[in-house]
């Protein structure tokens, strides 16, 4: 199963998120998150420490490069499984959640 939630800004987006997928883990045994914004909040909703959220790991932008494709046209791929990507960048969360943070903005400015 997937779940994409979206939306305009305030919405609750993060809160939904958060506690779909805890109870999503707590039903099923496992379950993974994707914090796509470039402020993640994922992971204090989904019960991590907030002394620990913004030195949580990113998923680096190497996981995917340009290849030609049997066409010969060019095209965005993974480098690795995204089991593997889960795995590697992936941070243990409450519930049996893991949490993959896609990216975050350094400073004022840089987003």
């Amino acid at each position: 199963m997937r779940i994409a939630i979206g939306g305009k800004g305030g919405v609750g987006k993060t809160t939904i998120a958060a506690t779909l997928t805890r109870l999503l883990g707590r039903r099923e045994g496992s379950a993974l998150a994707v914090d796509g914004d470039s402020n993640p909040n994922l992971a204090v909703a989904l019960g991590l420490p907030q002394s620990d959220a913004m030195s949580l790991p990113t998923v680096p932008r190497n996981v995917m490069e340009r290849r030609k494709d049997i066409d010969g046209e060019e095209k965005l791929m993974l480098v690795s499984s995204p089991e593997e990507i889960a795995d590697r960048y992936g941070v243990e969360a409450p519930d049996g959640v893991r949490l993959l943070i896609l990216g975050r903005v350094g400073h004022a400015g840089t987003g």
